[in-house]
């Protein structure tokens, strides 16, 4: 990836060494140690290889607390970087395996190092991203498949930082919250045993419930369809000044009727 061209310049007359100004883009790795490699030769390359090891420890966190909170849905073993395609940035589009990228690995280190408020992290869209893509896989080993996969971790990085992934799962977000709160009137985002400050042990049930929603979904893809087919169209209805909650009465009486 060709980011940018920039000068090596001198640090100063007295200082005998020298500096290069990396893009803008590359701001996330501030701080970060970089092993300096030359490849010399009829084209000699000069490599900068950062540290990344705080970045993987995070993702290996975050893992073992989704392990925690669907340990009563089953294990989901160890992490593997291996199920994932990992890169510097969060990619546009993906396919295959979810993306990690580690540039919201360092953003959210980065939260914790300048003592900011957990809330904020909480809801940052680059632990929206994180917790989300590690659920899908986590969505994968535990059975899930397919749309259904991708929509349950888009659900689990809703219900912890109350921020929309933006792929189009509104309704299983929505239906995933009624289903773990059960009436306990909480807001995604702000749900205490969900807390990156908490150990998600006592979000197992509340998991699982949504975890045996998807299932359901997914035994019944026909009437899945039809559900978010009718809670769309409601949808509309709502925005043009319906009151009535849709997915609270699918929760309370298995219809949208």
């Amino acid at each position: 990836m060709q980011l940018a061209k920039r000068r090596i310049r001198s640090a100063g007359r007295t200082s005998g060494s020298v500096e290069i100004t990396l893009p803008v883009e590359m701001q996330a790795l501030e701080g970060i140690e970089c092993n300096i490699v030359l490849r010399d030769g009829t084209k000699p390359e000069i490599i900068v290889q950062p540290d990344l090891s705080v970045a993987q420890g995070l993702f290996i966190e975050l893992w073992r607390m989704l392990r925690v909170g669907l340990g009563a849905v089953g294990d989901v073993g160890e992490f593997s970087l291996s199920d994932f395609n990992v890169g510097l940035f969060p990619p546009r589009y993906w396919h295959d395996r979810p993306p990690l990228a580690y540039e919201d690995a360092l953003n959210t280190q980065s939260y914790f190092s300048r003592d900011v408020p957990s809330e904020r992290v909480q809801r940052s869209a680059a632990l929206q991203r994180l917790i989300a893509f590690l659920a899908i896989d986590a969505a994968h080993r535990l059975g899930l498949a397919g749309r259904l996969a991708v929509a349950f971790g888009d659900a689990a990085g809703y219900l912890v930082t109350g921020i929309d992934g933006g792929h189009g799962s509104e309704f299983e977000q929505v239906a995933a919250l009624d289903a773990f709160d059960q009436g306990d009137s909480l807001m995604a985002g702000q749900i205490a045993s969900l807390s990156i400050d908490s150990e998600w042990q006592a979000a197992r049930d509340g998991l699982k419930r949504v975890y045996d929603l998807f299932v359901q979904w997914q035994e019944n893809l026909s009437e899945y369809q039809a559900a978010k087919e009718r809670w769309w169209r409601q949808s509309v209805r709502v925005e043009a000044g319906t009151t009535i909650s849709t997915v609270e009465a699918y929760l309370k009486h298995g219809t949208f009727e």
